[in-house]
């Protein structure tokens, strides 16, 4: 229901940014690492970070989806990270700098699972305000095809924290 109410409200937004004169639609691909630590340790799951997104001048809207490519482990324990769904709002503070930096706000919701020896696996979802900062520039050959960088906090609470290093490429259509 949180999916169905995000994709809405990721609509709302486009078709109210759609009038502008300087907006195009974009759709980004990344490899990620999401970083999940707590007091007695930290594990790096591997994840794919696929990006629709509208961007209006120094604005952008995106709407993401990440899946598993690789669990990772800590002592036996067995962590992976089966599904990401977030809603990003992103602000260019150098629009004139060939080198974009962005400061980014959302909601993401998490699933984590994790499975210990002769333990049944067990899914945790987790769900909260995330914030990031992120670093965008275009190829000189291709301009339309950006090279960006991101690290976003995806979550953090009492003993928990998640965050996300994303490399990757952007398309501008």
């Amino acid at each position: 229901m949180l999916v169905h109410f995000k994709i809405k409200l990721f609509l709302l937004l486009l078709i109210c940014l759609l009038p502008a004169a300087n907006a195009a639609p974009y759709m980004a691909l990344s490899a990620a690492q999401i970083k999940i630590k707590t007091d007695t340790g930290s594990t790096k799951p591997s994840v794919t970070d696929f990006r629709l997104g509208y961007e209006v001048d120094i604005h952008k809207i995106e709407l993401v989806y990440m899946t598993s490519i690789n669990d990772d482990n800590l002592n036996e324990l067995v962590t992976d990270v089966p599904a990401v769904t977030s809603l990003f709002y992103r602000y260019n503070a150098s629009p004139d700098s060939a080198v974009k930096f962005e400061f980014i706000l959302g909601y993401s919701q998490l699933e984590i699972e994790s499975s210990y020896i002769n333990e049944p696996s067990a899914i945790d979802t987790f769900e909260g305000v995330s914030y990031g900062i992120g670093l965008e520039e275009a190829l000189q050959s291709i301009p339309q095809l950006k090279f960006k960088l991101d690290f976003i906090r995806l979550y953090r609470g009492d003993a928990l924290d998640l965050s996300l290093l994303a490399v990757g490429l952007r398309y501008e259509f």
